[in-house]
C-alpha cells in the first residue's frame, strides 16, 4: 500500500532531479560558450575575460547542483527502505526518477566531452605560449651573445657606445 508521505518525498526527489537537469543543461551551454572563446584560437585571439566570467558562472551552478544533490540524498535516505520494500507501489515515480537519471547521465557525458575539448584547447594555447617564451629567450640569448662579441665580452652592455659610434 502506498504511503502518501513517501509519495510526497518521491515527488520532491523528482523535482530535485528536474532542477538538476536544468542546471546541468545551463552548465553544458556555458562550457560550449567557453569553447567558442578558445577553440582554434591562439593566446591573443582567445577571449580570456569571457572565459573567466564563464568559469565563475559555472562555479555558481556547480554549487547549486551540489546543494540539490545533498538534499536529494537526505530525502532518499528517509524513504529508501519503504521504497525498496514496496517497489511496485511506487513504480511510476521510480520510472520517472530513472528517466531523469538517464538524462542527467547523458548531459554529464556531454559536459565531460566539452570540458575535455576545452582542456585540450587551453593546453594547445599554453604550449604555444611557452614555445613563444622559449623562442624569445633564445633570441635574447643570441642577441646578448652578439652584443657581447661586438663589444669585447663586456658583462654589462652600455648603449652609449652604440650611440657614440654612429
Amino acid at each position: 500500500m502506498r504511503n502518501e508521505e513517501t509519495v510526497k518525498y518521491l515527488n520532491i526527489m523528482i523535482e530535485s532531479l528536474e532542477k538538476k537537469t536544468s542546471l546541468l543543461e545551463q552548465l553544458h551551454k556555458k562550457t560550449l560558450l567557453q569553447s567558442e572563446c578558445i577553440a582554434g584560437k591562439d593566446s591573443d585571439d582567445a577571449n580570456w575575460e569571457q572565459f573567466d566570467v564563464l568559469i565563475v558562472e559555472k562555479d555558481s551552478l556547480i554549487e547549486r547542483i551540489d546543494e540539490l544533490d545533498t538534499g536529494f540524498d537526505n530525502v532518499f535516505n528517509r524513504i529508501k527502505f519503504e521504497v525498496e520494500a514496496n517497489k511496485e507501489d511506487y513504480k511510476d515515480e521510480i520510472h520517472k526518477l530513472q528517466a531523469l537519471i538517464g538524462t542527467l547521465t547523458d548531459t554529464g557525458v556531454k559536459i565531460g566531452a566539452a570540458e575535455e575539448r576545452n582542456r585540450k584547447d587551453v593546453d594547445r594555447i599554453m604550449t604555444a605560449v611557452k614555445a613563444g617564451i622559449g623562442k624569445a629567450r633564445k633570441n635574447m640569448k643570441a642577441s646578448s651573445g652578439y652584443i657581447a662579441s661586438m663589444y669585447g665580452n663586456q658583462a654589462a652592455f652600455d648603449s652609449t657606445k652604440i650611440d657614440s659610434k654612429h
